[in-house]
């Protein structure tokens, strides 16, 4: 059964994940999914920074999914 590419199902959050200065990571899911399929790699000085590095990785990702379907 294949499934059908929709960029609607793929989103990113911010989560607190360490702590300060450096408590920001951003993750990237799926619906239907449990758990990220993505998450950054590094943490971030602030919510702001994380959210708009998190954007750019899924839209990079999203653009991989798109040539992939």
């Amino acid at each position: 059964m294949s499934e059908e590419f929709d960029p609607a199902d793929y989103s990113f959050v911010v989560k607190r994940r360490g702590n300060p200065p450096r408590a920001w990571k951003w993750e990237i899911y799926r619906a239907g999914r449990w758990g990220p399929l993505e998450s950054s790699p590094v943490f971030f000085e602030s919510m702001a920074v994380a959210a708009k590095e998190g954007k750019k990785a899924l839209a990079r990702l999203l653009a991989k999914a798109k040539h992939a379907a």
